[in-house]
């Protein structure tokens, strides 16, 4: 050692043009380290010689099963169409490397080269003698050597026995082993799945071995992400996960492509450690996290599980490395394209390839088809398939209006398709020749500019289209499909010379060799630009982009919210021309709300008038031809049989409907179809209403009678079960509250008419009759007025405006709010609701209902008392008079207490309705939540204007 010149034991060999140190090819997927270097002929003291080997076989894409993960995905839910697996980009054989270069054995004739120490004061003034080094550090990496071998240890680093390895293969053995290659160096340890030092205490000249192993560790791992990764790749192809695993694999199969051919392309610029270093610290960092990521999203049961996961880590990085969040921002635009296209196809900015999805289909994606439960015309419910939205398929960073809004789009298209395929909007030649902006991912306010920009002239274009004439419409779509038909097979109608023209063209076009060097895709490019580029900082990115919360929103909610405009807007205008929503809601005022005069006549007196002839059924009595009832007030049989009602109720419905002056129908009387097929049918009740329905004088003599109406297809999306089912319990109290205003109307005459003979009325009956029939009127008026009438106009001005600008040209939100089926769903359920609290029908009013039914149960009783009396029958004994005084004692005690339940409520104020959602479509505002008018004041009014039960109670 002493000898030997120490520069020359630590200078690099140099390169000449036709060979190099490690390369990588770049022409082709199998990228192999290929090693040629020039090394000093004269062998040194003191280091260890190894005799090159080659431990690899050729087998080059075999993996051994020790490296295989334990499970990445049991859990694979969508397998891909075709049954082919895609081929890794990257070199899977990472097979061990020769570092070493052999051809110095070959050489007849060995250079003796004398070192030579060189210094600056030598360069600087050759002429003046040199002194010798005063620092170790100046002596070169010799006497640094020579003092670590020292038995003395003067340097205290106790590294005399490691073993001194020749400088250039050992960083080539380090750079092989960054991505996942051995060598004599470092072998592989399928045991441990790692790799480990060929030999203890390894070290290069100059360097220390606790030096070298903090390096030496980061190489290690790095080299075992590397092959973990690369199993991952193989395994995932192998099992035919899911499209967003398989988008996530591409793109980790990408990473270690550009980084097997960036370690190619500088391997050759590899002069010292240091350099080494520089190049293998981000490929560590890289490689790592992404190891790191494989292994959270291979615990993802979903697919949506896995983008939910990648938005969080790309939100994670994004302050902390400019490499990493450029990386995992690609990498989730990367892995939300098949969800993308999936929404793209389900709110129709796309054509659906293959099979449409359709109810019969257990659904896909976020959309799912269920049994939903619809009742029938006899009450009874039965289940139909329809789209439901499945929230937990949905991706967590798609805002809920956003997702909410998608679904619905999606669900009204298919049903515009159903009733109305003709329609512009379900020919996707049009909507593709508009050419809507694709789905997907903007991160920065310039890109997101551009995008609103793009689906703004997109919605003009197709909103243009869809005005035009039917055959001018039909003319650009055709147009637009013919531009596929050069793809077809014509053969027939061609002629020999042509048939042999374009089999010549396509022999031609087959022989011609693949495309190799295709064009390299964002991900590869950016690792290209950015993986050692120096001038790489935390702050390098300098865009000026919106939070991570509303990036979705921004993404994806202008296209989303163009496309239910669009369709909303067509599906809306079908709704009050062609399915003439306004007459079936007309209908459900005149009928279910007993909002017609003439209906609610010819119901009371065909269920409740004496005076009609009886429809009932008795042995050896013919029925008459004159108008017939139910006669609830003056029978004893109850309930009638179905022939007694179709008598009774024959033509009360068709001859009591009034179209709408704007249906512009000049109809003869009795002679208007009824919409809906609306009829009256049997409720279906439980045993113990049952039971409560067969005494004509309970109140709830008549709730087995219901109307039977069954909404158009096309309108069952306002028309739900849920809101028939409150038009059912809303008509059943309007049908108590009928029968009572006949009952309070009957005492009159049992006790005024000259035909009563009831003469020797006690003074509590007739207080009774007074007080029951003031007490009835303001519940119905009360009713009527404020709890129908008033939310039913404000609903139908809310539609007469809604109307208006659906037939606008606009398409700005603030100049025309376009309404969906679904809000026009929720506003006539919140519409229902209100009518529904005033009406004291809501589940927490049950204790009021329950005490103003007991008030009608006490009139009830009264009156069958006063028909007795009126008739002759019964007897004005001091008994029956004491009967009367406790009837009226009771009812006046309950109305004291109804009376006070009220004045309590109007105290607490009026109750809270839910707000109206997000309004994606038009302002983008929440609805709040409002706090309805407290009405029971005006009911209160009535009641007791003059405080008649307060001072009787006083």
């Amino acid at each position: 050692m002493a000898d030997e010149d120490p520069a020359d034991v630590f200078a690099f060999p140099d390169f000449d043009q036709s060979s190099k140190w490690l390369t990588l090819s770049s022409e082709s997927n199998n990228q192999f380290f290929n090693t040629n270097f020039q090394d000093s002929s004269q062998s040194i003291e003191g280091y260890v010689g190894i005799e090159p080997t080659n431990t690899v076989a050729n087998e080059f894409f075999k993996l051994p099963d020790s490296l295989l993960p334990v499970d990445f995905n049991e859990a694979n839910e969508t397998s891909f169409q075709d049954g082919s697996i895609p081929e890794p980009l990257h070199d899977v054989n990472l097979r061990d490397l020769d570092v070493f270069d052999d051809s110095w054995l070959q050489s007849n004739e060995l250079k003796n080269t004398e070192a030579e120490f060189k210094t600056w004061d030598a360069f600087l003034v050759p002429d003046i003698p040199q002194l010798p080094p005063l620092f170790i550090t100046e002596a070169g990496p010799g006497a640094y050597d020579a003092a670590l071998k020292s038995a003395k240890n003067p340097l205290s680093v106790g590294d005399t026995k490691a073993n001194v390895v020749q400088t250039n293969p050992y960083l080539a053995a380090l750079l092989a082993l960054a991505f996942g290659r051995g060598s004599v160096f470092f072998a592989w340890d399928e045991k441990k799945a790692s790799f480990a030092p060929s030999l203890d205490g390894m070290r290069i000249s100059g360097y220390s071995s606790e030096v070298l192993q903090s390096f030496q560790k980061n190489c290690l791992e790095c080299g075992k992400s590397t092959r973990f990764l690369s199993a991952y790749v193989q395994a995932t192809y192998q099992t035919h996960s899911g499209a967003v695993r398989i988008a996530l694999t591409r793109a980790i199969d990408i990473i270690l492509f550009a980084i097997q051919e960036l370690l190619g392309n500088r391997s050759s610029e590899v002069r010292s450690l240091l350099q080494l270093q520089s190049f293998v610290q981000p490929i560590q960092s890289l490689l790592a996290y992404s190891k790191s990521l494989v292994v959270k999203a291979s615990k993802a049961k979903t697919d949506e599980q896995i983008l939910s996961l990648i938005f969080r880590e790309a939100q994670a990085v994004e302050h902390s490395n400019a490499l990493l969040s450029e990386v995992m921002r690609e990498i989730l635009s990367r892995v939300s394209e098949p969800w993308a296209q999936f929404a793209e196809k389900w709110i129709g900015a796309q054509p659906e390839e293959g099979i449409p999805l359709t109810k019969k289909e257990p659904g896909n994606g976020f959309v799912k088809v269920e049994k939903v439960a619809i009742m029938d015309d006899s009450g009874f419910e039965t289940e139909e398939s329809d789209f439901v939205l499945d929230e937990g398929r949905m991706p967590e960073f798609v805002p809920s209006e956003v997702a909410l809004a998608m679904f619905e789009t999606g669900k009204t298209l298919r049903l515009l398709r159903t009733h109305h395929p003709e329609h512009p909007l379900c020919q996707m030649g049009l909507v593709v020749s508009s050419k809507p902006p694709a789905l997907r991912w903007h991160f920065n306010w310039k890109s997101i500019g551009g995008f609103q920009e793009d689906v703004k002239n997109y919605e003009s274009r197709l909103f243009g289209s869809i005005q035009q004439e039917p055959t001018e419409v039909r003319a650009t779509y055709s147009a637009t499909e013919t531009l596929d038909e050069g793809y077809g097979l014509q053969f027939y109608g061609q002629g020999e010379a042509q048939l042999e023209g374009l089999l010549l063209a396509s022999i031609t076009a087959l022989n011609q060799p693949p495309t190799v060097n295709a064009e390299k895709d964002n991900l590869s490019k950016l690792l290209e630009t950015r993986l050692f580029d120096d001038s790489v900082t935390e702050n390098a990115i300098s865009d000026f982009s919106p939070h991570w919360s509303s990036i979705p929103y921004h993404s994806f909610g202008p296209l989303v919210a163009a496309q239910a405009r669009l369709i909303n807007r067509e599906y809306m205008k079908l709704l009050f021309t062609a399915h003439q929503l306004k007459k079936h809601l007309s209908l459900q005022k005149q009928f279910h709300l007993l909002g017609n005069g003439m209906f609610c006549s010819r119901l009371s007196h065909a269920l409740f008038d004496p005076n009609l002839d009886t429809a009932e059924r008795q042995a050896g009595v013919a029925l008459s031809g004159g108008v017939m009832g139910l006669r609830l007030s003056g029978r004893d049989t109850w309930p009638p049989a179905s022939s007694e009602l179709r008598l009774a109720l024959m033509g009360v419905l068709a001859e009591s409907y009034l179209p709408s002056t704007s249906e512009g129908i000049s109809r003869p009387e009795g002679t208007a179809d009824l919409p809906g097929d609306i009829s009256f049918a049997v409720r279906d009740l439980s045993p113990e209403e049952i039971n409560k329905c067969l005494d004509p004088g309970s109140l709830e003599a008549l709730d087995f009678l219901r109307l039977s109406y069954k909404p158009p297809s096309p309108l069952s999306p306002v028309f739900t079960p849920v809101i028939l089912l409150k038009y059912d319990k809303i008509f059943r109290l309007l049908l108590r509250v009928l029968r009572m205003l006949y009952v309070t109307e009957q005492l009159f005459q049992d006790t005024i008419s000259r035909t009563s003979r009831w003469h020797d009325i006690d003074n509590a009956s007739v207080r009774f009759r007074f007080e029951a029939q003031h007490f009835v009127s303001s519940i119905s008026a009360y009713f009527f007025e404020t709890g129908i009438e008033t939310p039913w106009q404000w609903f139908e001005k809310w539609l007469g405006d809604v109307q208006v600008n659906l037939m606008k040209f606009e398409l700005e939100p603030d100049k025309a709010r376009i309404i969906s089926p679904e809000e026009l769903r929720e506003e006539h359920e919140r519409m229902l609701d209100k009518i529904m609290h005033t009406l004291l029908l809501r589940k927490r009013q049950q204790p009021i209902m329950k005490l103003l039914e007991d008030i009608f149960a006490l009139i009830l009783k009264f009156s069958k008392i006063a028909r007795s009396e009126a008739s002759g029958k019964g007897t004005s004994s001091k008994g029956a008079q004491s009967s009367y005084k406790s009837l009226y004692d009771a009812f006046k005690k309950k109305v004291d207490v109804f009376i006070t339940v009220c004045r309590g409520l109007l105290e607490k104020g009026g109750h809270t309705v839910k707000p109206v959602r997000f309004d994606l479509i038009n302002d983008g505002k929440h609805g709040e939540s409002v706090k309805e008018e407290n009405t029971i004041d005006r009911l209160l009014i009535k009641l007791e204007m003059s405080g008649y039960y307060g001072h009787s109670r006083s």
